[in-house]
């Protein structure tokens, strides 16, 4: 629900910033019949809600808070750099990644198996982060997968384990995982309540284009 509102309101930025400008303009040059009706009507107000005061500023907001990079790939989240929590938060998931996949190198070269090739590195909603590798590469490590390592899942697309080393950094990528979505959707009904100042903005913007 919270990702829906972030869309609404981004959508209404969008179309707000694009449109209102291009209608202030129109009136601007338009010296018809019902100039001066149209421009005594609409063209204060505009004047107005365009300024610095009202929709520049709300797509500001919109354009600190929302993360650009998802939203090219059509997520609506918060910035992680809106907030020092969620920065925080997004930083240790970063050095988690990245110990996750120092370690699957690691355990890689102890096998001597190719490093993604052989030894692919899982990420699922079952066990999380997990060590994979085809049933033909099973034989060649069994000792060592029966003594080190605890094995999760035999399947046609192979053999899923893992070792205490990979579990406790699943597990505590898996909380700060929570966290950051917790802080995201507090951001967010933060933001959509920010942005309900705005209002105006969007009533005006619903009565010229409705």
């Amino acid at each position: 629900m919270t990702w829906l509102l972030l869309n609404s309101v981004f959508v209404f930025c969008v179309q707000s910033s694009i449109r209102l400008p291009y209608i202030k303009s129109a009136l601007d040059r338009y010296d018809g019949q019902f100039s001066s009706m149209m421009k005594s009507k609409y063209l204060e107000d505009l004047e107005l809600l365009t300024g610095a005061d009202r929709l520049n500023k709300f797509i500001q907001l919109v354009e600190n808070c929302v993360d650009l990079d998802h939203l090219e790939n059509g997520e609506y989240m918060i910035s992680s750099s809106y907030d020092t929590t969620l920065s925080g938060l997004k930083e240790q998931q970063e050095l988690l990644e990245s110990q996750i996949h120092d370690l699957h190198k690691q355990t890689a070269f102890d096998l001597d198996l190719p490093v993604d090739k052989a030894l692919k590195l899982d990420k699922g909603t079952q066990f999380g982060h997990v060590f994979r590798i085809t049933k033909k590469e099973e034989p060649k490590i069994r000792t060592k997968l029966n003594t080190q390592f605890i094995v999760l899942e035999t399947r046609k697309d192979g053999v899923k384990f893992t070792n205490t080393k990979l579990k406790k950094l699943g597990d505590k990528y898996q909380q700060i995982l929570e966290e950051y979505k917790s802080c995201q959707k507090q951001l967010v009904i933060k933001v959509v309540g920010i942005s309900a100042s705005f209002s105006e903005v969007g009533r005006f913007n619903a009565c010229l284009l409705g």
